[in-house]
């Protein structure tokens, strides 16, 4: 394969995350040639990028020379024929098997010596890549959005990728200024799979009546120090686009009931209430950023045992410097936990390091701490016998924690 790194990378699809795509590597010195199938696609991309990049110059983050330079190393194109030449192609299009596979088969075998990269976020690298019939040079790529300012980088190895196609993927992200966490090909790879506690777990303490979504929201950041709690965060997202991505990463793990999906989230996308983008989701929004409670719960006083609460109070001890109510206290064990829990699993699981895992989370999600090495600070003697408690509240055996010893934290 060509090391050369003058040779353009290539971007398919001039949606927002291609377009960003291809902002984040043209900033970075890159040439680009951006494709989709209809000039006025790729017009509107570039439309946006430029517009971008006048942003930047007026927060004067950089000069207007430099802008200039980052936009004329973007060439668009509607014929793939010109992607030959480049020296990584990223596919950034609709999230859907079939399709993907008919694109990167087609552009495999136009580019002959490129990486093909996957910006998938819940399909299988390695079942593409065999699909494609081009298994040792399909690498996923998988970029959060906006791309040209988050920082995180999951590098997905298929079980066929070549070990060339994967080192040569991770250089060039991090020569664009990305942090890299490697991730075996495994369902939700680490961020969507390990963050999926922080929303599950907090829709399951309203499923039981126990806290509304603000006080909820409230607790894990002021408890936790999370920037967003976790029903506005869905609210933002798009709650059914939360929930694809929980069925979807539940579905290919085998249906673990950690991750069931919740039956009140889903119901709220059935209605239609999908979040600001709808105007109504776990909260009413409005025009002037007003944000009220649209999931109404008659909260039912908290009893839980002597064991548990001991267990809350040692955990939160060590994990928090702010103190709370016991439901406050609850609330964030309980999700906190969770999140922990779904981490050890994924080491135990060899999904990744607990380094590229905390990096991931802290990156990708914007968390205060990494959960393993946040659960390093409070003692993993302390998390199983949360999680032990935790367990004996439920039916499904969900907070079951990987064997004592078989998690090493940071």
């Amino acid at each position: 394969m060509t090391n050369k790194v003058q040779n353009s990378i290539g971007v398919i699809g001039a949606g927002t995350m291609g377009a960003g795509i291809a902002q984040a590597a043209a900033g970075a010195g890159w040439p680009v040639i951006l494709f989709d199938i209809e000039q006025t696609l790729v017009d509107q991309a570039k439309d946006s990028i430029t517009k971008r990049f006048v942003r930047l110059v007026e927060k004067k983050r950089i000069s207007q020379e430099e802008a200039a330079h980052c936009q004329e190393r973007i060439t668009t194109t509607i014929s793939m024929d010109d992607l030959s030449d480049c020296d990584l192609i990223v596919e950034a299009i609709v999230e859907d098997f079939d399709i993907k596979t008919k694109v990167l088969t087609q552009v495999g075998s136009i580019a002959r010596d490129a990486i093909i990269a996957t910006n998938t976020s819940s399909l299988s690298v390695t079942d593409l890549g065999e699909a494609s019939g081009i298994a040792e040079r399909v690498v996923g790529m998988h970029f959060f959005n906006p791309a040209p300012i988050m920082p995180l980088v999951e590098i997905i190895r298929g079980e066929k990728s070549s070990e060339s196609a994967i080192q040569r993927a991770t250089l060039l992200a991090e020569a664009w200024g990305k942090t890299v966490v490697q991730v075996s090909d495994t369902p939700g790879f680490i961020v969507n799979r390990v963050a999926r506690p922080y929303y599950l777990e907090s829709w399951r303490i309203i499923e039981d009546g126990l806290a509304t979504v603000d006080q909820i929201d409230d607790a894990m950041q002021a408890l936790g120090e999370f920037k967003m709690g976790p029903f506005m965060l869905t609210d933002l997202i798009g709650q059914d686009i939360n929930v694809a991505t929980t069925r979807s990463v539940w579905q290919r793990l085998g249906n673990p009931s950690r991750l069931a999906p919740s039956a009140k989230q889903e119901s709220l996308v059935e209605r239609g209430n999908l979040g600001r983008k709808s105007g109504c989701g776990a909260y009413a929004h409005d025009d002037k950023d007003n944000n009220v409670p649209a999931v109404f719960v008659e909260p039912q006083e908290l009893e839980i045992s002597e064991n548990l609460t001991n267990a809350i109070n040692n955990f939160c001890l060590e994990a928090t410097c702010t103190s709370g109510s016991m439901l406050e206290k609850y609330i964030f064990a309980r999700v906190l936990g969770g999140i922990m829990n779904e981490a050890m699993w994924a080491t135990t699981e060899h999904v990744a390091s607990s380094e590229d895992i905390d990096t991931a989370m802290k990156m990708g999600t914007n968390y205060p701490q990494g959960p393993l090495e946040w659960a390093a600070k409070i003692g993993i003697e302390k998390i199983h016998c949360l999680l032990a408690a935790l367990n004996e509240t439920v039916a499904d055996d969900r907070f079951a924690a990987p064997p004592f010893g078989t998690v090493s934290a940071n």
